[in-house]
This record gives C-alpha cells, structure tokens and sequence, in this order.
C-alpha cells in the first residue's frame, strides 16, 4: 500500500502601487503539510519577499524608518492560528492582496 501524502497549496497575490500585479503575483507554492506550519509560511513569504513594499517606498526610494516598522510588524503577525489566519492577517494588513490555501494528497 502507498502511503499518502498530505499536500498544502498557497496561491498569494500581491500588487504595485498602480495597482497592477506585481513579478511574483501570483505566487503559487505547494508544500508537505508534515514538514511546514505557519511560521514557515511567514519566513518563506519574507525571505522571498512576495509581499506588498508599497507603504515603505516613496518618490521610487524606500524609507527606512518605515520598512523597520513594517518588519517589525511583520514579526508580530499571529503564529499561533491556521495558514488561513495568517494569511488572513497579512491581507487585512496590506501585506499581501488576496490569497487561496488547498489541501490534497498524493501517492
């Protein structure tokens, strides 16, 4: 018998401040649910930077007080919850645009 595996889909969408989608929206990613959990998420999201940078950028320069109190609340997003929390979190927080979360499994 093959053991299945359990998979989780993340689709995030980001944008630029015209409002057009950005290089890496959408960003679409699948993980095992085994090996991953929400602060992964948040570290992959960062890392790679697929999030909204348009409330630290004015006149094409980013604004370093800014972007050290938008880090800093990035760290502060809740761990605790679901991706779906998370993600949630980020949105209503202009982190990201909108986001799917799928679960399936594989052989």
């Amino acid at each position: 018998m093959t053991k299945q595996i359990e998979m989780v889909q993340f689709t995030i969408h980001t944008s630029s401040t015209s409002g057009f989608p950005t290089w890496d929206s959408p960003l679409i990613f699948n993980h095992k649910v085994e090996n991953f959990d929400t602060k992964d998420l948040q570290l992959t999201l960062y890392i790679g930077q697929h999030l909204n940078f348009d409330h630290v950028i004015s006149d094409g320069k980013l604004n370093l007080d800014d972007a050290e109190a938008w880090e800093e609340k990035y760290r502060q997003a809740p761990m605790d919850g679901s991706y779906e929390d998370f993600l949630q979190w980020c949105k209503d927080n202009d982190y990201i645009d909108d986001y799917a979360v799928e679960r399936y499994t594989v052989n």
